[in-house]
């Protein structure tokens, strides 16, 4: 699978750990797949998450 930008992948977020500076987050896309980013903990704050 290629992805860009300008993708975008439906997904449910099943889990958020936040650690001291980052945050990973589970992403189910498609069941039982999961896809995990890691954004800052700052960011993830932002986002609600």
């Amino acid at each position: 699978m290629k992805l860009s930008a300008r993708n975008q992948l439906e997904g449910k977020i099943v889990s958020v750990d936040k650690g001291a500076v980052m945050a990973n987050i589970k992403i189910e896309v498609t069941e039982p797949n999961t896809i995990t980013a890691v954004i800052t903990k700052e960011s993830a704050e932002k986002l609600g998450l």
